[in-house]
């Protein structure tokens, strides 16, 4: 072994669990003080090169020299994760069975993620050219009767002399002086102006949102309770965790908005996660009130640009408050001093497409790997965090069991819709819910009518064969969307043009079935003409802002309507709204899912929680066919704690969390049969390989058999020893990857 070399320790960034392992490589002696634990690389694999990620330095390998290779290249920002970023990242390899490199791309700067954009320095930032006037060479030739320009180097020259600062963005000038790019070039070569390149930071702010709260909060008993006990632990500086349960309005923004006050002040950050970038615009326009510009916004409906200028400020110390959704965990934060995530009990919350984890339980170990708290906060906990909140040491339960800013209670109001007259009465807005928003609008206050499937109708049938159109990526109905006339699948996203015509029969016979919040905003518009009607779910805010914009109109003075999906159920904070209209409510009882009723709880929960916000008395109608459902009846006694208790003893019965842990298997692919047959061989290894007391359910067909063109089998495993299982699963899965 040679004298003096160094040694990286590099993950490979290529997706599998069969190379899931540390590979050595020898550090070149020009990137000696470069490279560190955490910095992004470019090494040679076989006859390639792969990004690689260093999460360690040594002076010693097993291997020998002559048999390694030299890393070939280091990214500019290098390195993007420390010592206990990394901590958690391998946690989360292990706890959620996932290559590490792919927990690792987590970290990674915005729009750098292949070897191309990691390599080109500066590729993220943004520049503009100045022109600058050479004053010198200027007043040495400005007299000259000898010196030779055109007319259009003449108007350049006189324009910037005429600058106060004698510099202008080139663009600018081209424009103003009628120029072109050519008498820029000549008036360089001859040294009578120099350009220069400057970085521009792509700001991505909201403007014009209502957003209570400044300075002055005045607060009540169970908030200052609340922040004293968040604080005592601030400056412990203990990884203690906190749960509050506050009925909606009762002032949680207020709680965070303190405590993050105490923990700038100390000169650490905070860090505010929601589940829906729905929430972030009122949100970051109530705490930049308070903080200015210390605060950033992160998530994913800005753009890479945006994005990466906020990494850059986060990772640079500039912002004080990062707000974002779920990615922004992952964000380089310094000195962070807690993490706080609003509304915890929300699905939102989980990632489930390439590296699966639960934003929550990974919020929990970054809190312990980096002993600072960690303050959760929702009306309706979910059982499990309401559960662990109760029964460990190292978590609190505090209650705040009154609205912040009024006294008067909210009426709830069930309609059977058994007893409406399909012939003559609408079920979706039904005479009740009519009445209502007629009685709400002539007070000149706001309604919010809540139903959470998008398009127009969600599937459609001929009835002259019998046809259903479906998707042939996962052969299920399409939905109906008016606004673009076309069938479109919730499960891939595919798009087919409606044409009225059955591709069947060829007949003209199509009729709409269900209704989705089209077909509502449609009734709605023919009811209600001459009021501001408004509609937000995910199809009118696919553009940048908005978000904003909807909101900002929804909030003007006045009277006006809004329809949404879930994404209307948090965080609205609007005071003029004084009716919620629940669109029949069954369809969330019907999902295959052991959280179906808690969620349906929490949903309309939070809806109804939207009205008689400040000193206006609220109501909420609801429409079911079930009105003696318990859930239902919960809701409309608002007893949280009853539907906890008989909740958390249907899932003691049949072991579900937070009883045991579960562990979902997927096994997808293209060819219906060797799915099949690989969900067995799997199956067969697993009960070969895993020696801890586990119940395994399967396998079976996934709830949605096919999607994208992709058939799915599913292995369910059931455990109270999860570490042990996680870690005796990823062991049984790479050995299956490795002998295929």
């Amino acid at each position: 072994m040679k004298i003096g070399y160094k040694y990286a320790e590099v993950y490979i960034d290529i997706r599998s669990l069969s190379v899931d392992h540390p590979f050595d490589y020898i550090i070149p002696p020009a990137m000696l003080d470069s490279i560190s634990t955490g910095s992004v690389v470019i090494v040679p694999v076989s006859n390639r090169k792969e990004i690689g990620y260093v999460v360690r330095v040594k002076d010693k390998s097993p291997v020998s020299a002559g048999a390694l290779k030299e890393i070939a290249g280091i990214a500019p920002v290098s390195p993007v994760f420390d010592s206990k970023m990394l901590e958690l990242a391998m946690w989360m390899s292990r706890y959620y069975v996932q290559p590490l490199t792919g927990v690792l791309r987590l970290l990674l700067p915005p729009g750098r993620k292949n070897k191309r954009t990691l390599q080109e320095k500066g590729q993220g930032h943004k520049y503009r050219t100045m022109i600058e006037i050479n004053k010198t060479a200027y007043g040495k030739v400005i007299n000259d009767p000898k010196w030779k320009r055109s007319k259009a180097q003449k108007r350049i020259l006189d324009m910037l002399d005429r600058s106060s600062s004698g510099t202008m963005e080139k663009a600018m000038l081209l424009k103003e002086s009628s120029s072109s790019c050519g008498s820029i070039k000549k008036l360089t070569e001859k040294g009578l102006i120099k350009q220069n390149k400057q970085r521009v930071k792509r700001d991505f702010r909201y403007s014009g949102l209502p957003g209570s709260g400044g300075t002055d909060i005045v607060l009540n008993k169970y908030q200052r309770k609340c922040i004293d006990l968040v604080e005592n632990s601030l400056e412990k500086n203990e990884s203690h965790k906190f749960l509050i349960q506050g009925v909606t309005g009762s002032g949680k923004t207020e709680i965070y908005m303190n405590i993050c006050r105490k923990v700038i002040s100390s000169g650490r950050r905070a860090l505010i996660l929601v589940p829906e970038i729905s929430l972030t615009p009122q949100l970051f326009s109530r705490f930049e009130k308070m903080f200015g510009r210390e605060v950033a916004v992160y998530h994913s409906h800005m753009s890479d640009g945006e994005r990466y200028d906020r990494w850059m400020e986060i990772l640079e110390g500039e912002v004080g408050l990062v707000i974002g959704t779920r990615s922004a965990l992952f964000t380089p934060i310094k000195d962070i001093g807690i993490i706080i995530i609003d509304e915890e009990h929300d699905p939102s919350y989980k990632e489930g497409s390439m590296v699966r984890y639960n934003t929550r339980d990974v919020a929990a170990r970054l809190s312990e790997i980096k002993n600072i708290p960690l303050l959760m906060g929702s009306a309706t906990p979910s059982v499990s965090t309401r559960y662990m909140a109760k029964n460990r040491k190292d978590c609190t339960l505090l209650s705040v069991p009154v609205r912040a800013r009024s006294s008067k209670k909210v009426k709830r109001q069930v309609v059977d819709l058994r007893t409406i007259d399909r012939k003559k009465e609408d079920e979706f807005i039904n005479p009740a819910l009519h009445k209502a928003i007629k009685e709400e609008l002539e007070k000149d206050n706001k309604v919010i009518i809540f139903i959470n499937r998008r398009g127009f109708s969600n599937f459609v049938v001929c009835r002259g064969c019998g046809n259903v159109p479906r998707c042939p990526a996962c052969e299920l109905s399409y939905n109906y969307h008016r606004d673009s006339s076309k069938l479109i699948c919730h499960h891939c996203g595919r798009e087919e043009k409606y044409t009225g015509v059955c591709s069947q029969c060829q007949t003209a016979n199509l009729f709409l079935a269900g209704s989705g919040i089209q077909r509502v905003e449609e009734k709605i518009r023919t009811r209600f003409r001459d009021v501001p009607i408004y509609r937000m779910d995910s199809d009118v805010t696919k553009k940048k802002k908005s978000h904003q914009d909807i909101i900002g109109g929804f909030s003007a003075p006045g009277r006006a309507i809004m329809i949404g999906t879930q994404m209307i159920a948090k965080g609205l904070d609007i005071e003029d709204v004084t009716l919620v209209g629940v669109i029949n409510c069954d369809g969330m009882f019907s999902l295959p899912d052991y959280h179906m009723n808690e969620r349906a709880y929490q949903l309309i929960t939070q809806v109804a929680g939207r009205a008689g916000r400040k000193d206006k008395e609220g109501r909420v109608i609801i429409g079911t066919y079930r009105p003696d459902a318990g859930v239902i009846v919960h809701l409309m006694d608002e007893d949280y704690e009853k539907f906890y208790r008989e909740e958390l003893e249907n899932r003691r019965e049949l072991s579900y969390p937070p009883f045991s842990n579960l562990v979902n298997i997927i096994i997808s692919g293209h060819n219906a049969s060797l799915v099949k047959d690989g969900a067995k061989k799997i199956l067969d290894k697993i009960n070969k390989d895993i020696t801890i007391n586990t119940d395994i359910l399967g396998p079976a067909q996934a709830p949605f058999y096919k999607i994208n063109k992709f058939y799915r089998w599913h292995i369910l495993l059931k455990t109270k020893k999860i570490d042990s299982l996680t870690r005796q699963l990823g062991e049984s899965l790479k050995s299956y990857r490795k002998n295929k």
